[in-house]
């Protein structure tokens, strides 16, 4: 699903909902360029996914695969991540989903490379500021993300380096906003 996810970001979309394989698509023609693609998630394009080489390969057309985009931020549900506390769509406090519990994430390390990667997930292109110390309110219930360290070409913010699930030393009134 990480490399689905990757082809669905450089095409521009939100994410990935599901891969297809065996030419569900059809049949391609001509090259096979790539095989045994390997992408981590991080990826900005497809050709810096690990693989063999160019046309290197095993395969005919009938192994052609394909993916499903997300096209919209309607698919928030798969995303994990949503903005609350705000009358608009494309600001508020950070939330993420997480073992069946939609939580806060601390403000603590937070900075403009780990908006634009919570921005880029909600199908925006990039963060203008972010808002420390609850500006949008404070949540309530669990703090699921502490110390977030986005290098900025994540796809999606639990990509990003952070303390561990749950493993914070904060209150709600440092939950982050963007």
């Amino acid at each position: 699903m990480q490399d689905a996810s990757v082809v669905c970001h450089q095409l521009g979309f939100v994410g990935a909902s599901s891969f297809t394989g065996n030419a569900y698509y059809g049949l391609g023609t001509g090259r096979i360029w790539m095989d045994d693609v390997d992408c981590t998630g991080n990826e900005m394009d497809l050709q810096n996914c690990h693989f063999p080489g160019w046309s290197v390969n095993d395969c005919t057309h009938s192994e052609d695969a394909g993916v499903d985009c997300h096209t919209s931020t309607s698919a928030t549900s798969t995303l994990d991540v949503r903005l609350s506390g705000s009358f608009l769509p494309n600001q508020g406090r950070v939330e993420v989903y997480h073992g069946g519990v939609w939580g806060t994430v601390c403000d603590d390390s937070w900075d403009l490379l780990d908006s634009d990667v919570i921005c880029r997930q909600l199908g925006y292109s990039s963060a203008v500021s972010y808002k420390p110390n609850a500006y949008f309110g404070a949540g309530f219930g669990q703090i699921w993300m502490d110390d977030v360290n986005c290098a900025g070409n994540e796809h999606e913010l639990r990509a990003c380096p952070f303390n561990g699930w749950g493993d914070n030393n904060c209150q709600h009134s440092e939950d982050v906003g963007v």
